[in-house]
C-alpha cells in the first residue's frame, strides 16, 4: 500500500504520524514527555508544539552548520515539500471546499514568513 493510496490529505496525515514519532522519540532523549508534550494523537498544546519542535529544528540546524550547510537551505527544503503537499491536497478538493483561513495562512507564510524566517537565519550566519 502506497502513502497516497488514500489522497493526499491521508497522506499528510501520515506525514504529521511521522512528524509526531519523531517528536516523541526526540521528546524521550531530552526529557520532554507527559501530557504537556503529547495526548496520544495527533493534538498538541500550540506552545509544546514551539518548544519541542523549535529544539529539534535547532538542533537540525547545528547539524547543518557542522556539515557546512547553511540552516536556510533545511528552512527552504522544508517549506518547498510543505506547500507542494498541501498543494497535491488542495487539488483533490472542490474549489468551494477549501479552507479560506488555511489558504490565507498558507499564502501569508509564503509571502511574508518564510523570507522573514530566511533573512533572520542569514543573520545569524554572520554572528
Amino acid at each position: 500500500m502506497g502513502i497516497y493510496d488514500d489522497g493526499a490529505a491521508e497522506a499528510n496525515k501520515t506525514r504529521a504520524h511521522w512528524a509526531l514519532s519523531a517528536l516523541e522519540e526526540f521528546g524521550r532523549r531530552t526529557g520532554q514527555t507527559g501530557d504537556f508534550y503529547f495526548t496520544g494523537t495527533l493534538t498538541m498544546d500550540e506552545e509544546a508544539i514551539r518548544e519541542i519542535a523549535g529544539d529539534l529544528l535547532a538542533n537540525l540546524f547545528h547539524l547543518a552548520r557542522l556539515n557546512g550547510m547553511a540552516p536556510a537551505r533545511i528552512v527552504e527544503s522544508g517549506a518547498m515539500h510543505f506547500f507542494e503537499e498541501v498543494e497535491e491536497e488542495w487539488q483533490e478538493l472542490e474549489q468551494d471546499a477549501i479552507d479560506a483561513a488555511a489558504d490565507e495562512l498558507t499564502e501569508d507564510f509564503r509571502k511574508r514568513g518564510l523570507p522573514e524566517l530566511e533573512q533572520f537565519l542569514k543573520n545569524q550566519e554572520g554572528k
